[in-house]
């Protein structure tokens, strides 16, 4: 099987998904503006905008500071279930060990069946909000805004993966049957600063946002909440950075899923 035929098999089966479930399509459509209000109204409630850039230290849009980290924190999430949870829902259906043994190396099966689904749901989550963008800040400054919230997403999903596939592997050696992705992606989000900036976390609280993937991914994607344009240096450092480790989570990710397969196979765990 080609690494075309993976890619064709996660358009199809997101296309027939769509189509034979209407009303997660909806709630796929409802749920970012559904997290994005409560944020604003809590916020409204306890706070303004002026105490919110006192608080954050820098002149930012509040709504497109928030409108990037739902982006963002939604894709994270998003990529955890779509590579490492599959692991747990091929185990909980009986279709692990038929995922081991397929031509392809796990991990790219993991990856690249995930692929076109992670590239239309953040296809759709942009075009859902430009027309927000548009009204509070005027096309030509939302399509500006828009284009480094997807330069961010498109970077930031690299690095995103391997990790993913490397906690793929985990569950794949462990046996693990829990849902522990359930308290897991909220740690990720938390570290990464998604909805409190990371700078202002405790010390050891920023040395584990540092080697997190999402960390520099909600940074790019912030820039757009800066008040004037972003400079070119801060975009060019924190691509840098995310380049630098989608080459190293997924080469420990080539080899983390193939020792993981082959410890379960030993084992009989699979």
């Amino acid at each position: 099987m080609s690494a075309w035929s993976l890619l064709k098999s996660g358009v199809l089966l997101d296309l027939y998904f769509f189509k034979n479930n209407r009303a997660a399509f909806l709630s796929m459509l409802l749920w970012p503006y559904l997290i994005l209000g409560l944020i604003l109204g809590m916020g409204h409630v306890v706070g303004s905008p002026q105490a919110f850039r006192r608080n954050v230290g820098a002149e930012v849009d509040p709504l497109t500071f928030f409108v990037s980290s739902t982006l963002v924190a939604m894709a994270a999430v998003d990529v955890m279930w779509g590579v490492g949870g599959s692991v747990l829902e091929h185990r909980w259906v009986g279709t692990l060990p038929y995922v081991l043994i397929s031509p392809n190396r796990t991990s790219l099966t993991l990856v690249l069946s995930y692929v076109p689904r992670y590239l239309l749901s953040t296809a759709i989550q942009l075009a859902e909000f430009s027309p927000l963008l548009v009204l509070s800040s005027g096309p030509w400054e939302a399509a500006g805004d828009l284009a480094v919230m997807a330069l961010a997403m498109t970077a930031g999903m690299l690095p995103l993966l391997g990790f993913s596939a490397v906690f793929a592997a985990l569950l794949i050696s462990i046996e693990e049957e829990s849902n522990v992705l359930g308290w897991l992606n909220p740690l990720i989000l938390l570290f990464s600063g998604a909805f409190y900036p990371a700078h202002m976390l405790p010390r050891w609280a920023r040395l584990v946002s540092e080697v997190l993937p999402t960390t520099y991914t909600v940074e790019l994607a912030r820039l757009s909440a800066a008040l004037g344009s972003p400079g070119a240096s801060e975009v060019v450092t924190l691509m840098g950075i995310l380049l630098g480790m989608s080459a190293l989570y997924n080469a420990a990710s080539l080899a983390a899923v193939g020792a993981g397969e082959r410890r379960a196979m030993r084992r009989g765990a699979i």
